[in-house]
C-alpha cells in the first residue's frame, strides 16, 4: 500500500486520500505504523475505520486507537488531516467522537444510510425528526 500511494501521489497533480482499517484482511492490528508509512508516502489525507474487515459489526469501532493515530500524527509534525470512521449512527456520537478522538473529522457510512439526515442534524447540532414527506425529500 505504501508503495502504491508513494506512486500515485508522486505521479498525480491531485491529493491522494486512503482509507485503512485497524488490520489488513487476517492481518495483526497494523494501523499505526501504516498510517505513519501512508504519511511518509505522500498521503494527503487519513481515513480510519475503526474495526478490522473480520470484526464487521460485532464489535464496536476501536477510537481509542483512532486516537493513538492522531497523536502518532501530531508527534511526526501534524499537517496530514486524519478523520475516524466507525459507529457514527447519530450527530451526538459524531460531535463526541470528534472531540474525544482529535480527529480532523468524521466519516458517516451506515449512519447516513439510516438516517440520510444525519448531516443536516450534525450542521445544526441537534436532532431532527422530519416528517415522512421531508424524509421523501431527503
Amino acid at each position: 500500500l505504501e508503495r502504491l500511494v508513494r506512486g500515485i501521489a508522486a505521479g498525480s497533480p491531485l491529493p491522494v486520500s486512503v482509507k485503512v482499517r485497524l488490520a489488513s484482511e487476517g492481518g495483526d492490528v497494523n494501523v499505526r505504523e501504516v498510517v505513519g508509512r501512508l504519511r511518509a508516502a505522500g498521503a494527503a489525507a487519513v481515513t480510519i475505520h475503526g474495526r478490522t474487515a473480520e470484526a464487521r459489526y460485532s464489535k464496536a469501532a476501536d477510537w481509542r486507537l483512532i486516537a493513538e493515530c492522531v497523536e502518532d500524527n501530531a508527534e511526526a509534525g501534524g499537517g496530514m488531516p486524519l478523520l475516524g470512521n466507525g459507529d457514527l449512527l447519530t450527530q451526538y456520537e459524531a460531535h463526541g467522537r470528534l472531540a474525544q478522538s482529535g480527529v480532523d473529522g468524521v466519516m458517516v457510512g451506515r449512519g447516513a444510510l439510516i438516517k440520510p439526515w444525519i448531516f443536516k442534524e450534525f450542521r445544526d447540532r441537534r436532532a431532527w425528526e422530519p416528517s415522512a414527506a421531508e424524509r421523501v425529500a431527503v
